[in-house]
Order: structure tokens, then sequence, then C-alpha cells
């Protein structure tokens, strides 16, 4: 899957897809607007889709869909799908934040350890990130 920035403002969201605290003064500065990325994840919350991208100016990220316009909507065969409320550990992710389901490359949905780590920046979690990204 393949998406393009077409924003980086959290101005271009919809009152009700603020669902992480953005205002209109959030910037997601690491990302480059008209540039391409792939995604490694897709994260459903009730009033908001998120991608898992990683721009090369950080670490892999969840960012709001609402600013990419879909390039490729082909999903990978290497990927599954989780209802949140339904898997151990990942049911805090629905308590918590009201995320529903996460789709994306194994070690995201089945080792909520995994998921934790890259947005934690876990060097172990990461590097398995990494692993996964070079070989897709």
């Amino acid at each position: 899957m393949l998406v393009i920035c077409n924003s980086t403002s959290a101005k271009d969201l919809p009152v009700n897809a603020r669902v992480m605290g953005e205002t209109d003064k959030t910037e997601f500065t690491f990302l480059e607007k008209g540039r391409e990325y792939k995604v490694y994840g897709v994260m459903f919350y009730s009033t908001r889709t998120d991608f898992l991208v990683s721009p090369e100016s950080s670490g892999p990220l969840w960012v709001p869909s609402n600013i990419f316009d879909i390039e490729d909507e082909t999903l990978p065969s290497d990927w599954g799908f989780i209802f949140t409320d339904k898997k151990e550990g990942y049911a805090d992710l629905h308590e918590a934040f009201g995320i529903n389901a996460l789709c994306g490359y194994l070690d995201l949905i089945r080792s909520y350890r995994h998921y934790i780590g890259i947005i934690e920046r876990d060097s172990d979690e990461l590097k398995k990130f990494y692993t996964y990204k070079l070989n897709s």
C-alpha cells in the first residue's frame, strides 16, 4: 500500500478525526507534502483511520490517513487483522484510545510488545520493524 502526503497540518483534519489531541497548530513536520510513503499498518478508530509510515527523518509513526491520498491500495499478502477488544494486550488500546482494529504485518498484530515497542522506540522492536521494512 502506497500513499502520497497531501498535508502536514492537523488544520486539514475534520474536528471529529482529532482523536489524539490534535489542534489547528499540530504539524506533522516529519512528513513531506507530495512525497510517497509505504504503509506498514492501518489502525481504525471509530472516527478516523491512521497509517503506520516510516519517514526517513524519523522512526515508524502512526499518522492520520486524512492527510494522504492513496496511490496503490493493494495490501501485502503477509498482513493480518485483529479486533483490539478481542486480543490480549491490545484491548488496552480499545479501552484507552478507542482503537477498534489493527491491520498490518504479523509482528504488529500478533505481539503487543512489538506494537508498543515501536512507539516507545525499543531498540529490539525497532530492529524487527526495520527488518520487515527492508524485506517488504
